[in-house]
């Protein structure tokens, strides 16, 4: 199973989970303390997860290239995930209770905060390596228009320049442990 399917998998069960405690939470099985802890801790737990999917496809990418093996860098979560992560679903618990139909929402947030949490992931690991020269996007199965402008072809950015990513973004840095990277 490749690194996107992976994180697809997990992307899909964290918004599975997320929208079952969504409708525990309308069935009044959950406090909105509880409701707001279990949705963060959901998506913590699952970016916690994409990080170390990330780092470690990325210490699989870099030994196929080099034909030696790379250990994983070790990139962890952001410190703040949990109290962020919160005050986002504080925020889309207020709106369901001021009568907004959150739950497609909800499903996105899921998916989108562990989709960057990866991407962030993937791409300071690039910055960390010292094998790696550079990087190219990959573009996902179904490209958006802006993906496609920022793959530009194919060109090979510095490891230090972050890739560009929006919510629900797919695409990923393969890294580049050769050749004249662009500046």
């Amino acid at each position: 199973m490749s690194y996107h399917d992976t994180l697809a998998k997990l992307t899909d069960r964290t918004s599975a989970q997320v929208l079952a405690t969504f409708a525990g939470w309308q069935e009044g099985k959950f406090t909105d303390d509880q409701f707001v802890q279990l949705v963060s801790a959901f998506i913590a737990s699952s970016n916690g997860r994409a990080v170390a999917l990330a780092d470690l496809s990325l210490a699989a990418e870099i030994s196929v290239q080099l034909r030696a093996l790379e250990p994983a860098l070790g990139v962890v979560s952001a410190a703040d995930d949990q109290s962020r992560l919160a005050k986002g679903a504080a925020t889309l618990a207020a709106e369901s209770k001021a009568g907004f139909d959150i739950a497609d929402r909800l499903a996105r947030f899921a998916h989108a905060e562990a989709s960057a949490a990866a991407a962030n992931a993937y791409a300071d690991g690039i910055a960390r390596s010292e094998k790696v020269t550079g990087w190219v996007r990959k573009l996902d199965g179904d490209p958006c228009q802006l993906c496609t402008w920022w793959w530009r072809e194919g060109q090979v950015w510095p490891k230090d320049h972050k890739m560009p990513h929006h919510k629900g973004c797919q695409c990923t840095p393969t890294p580049v442990t050769h050749e004249r990277t662009a500046r």
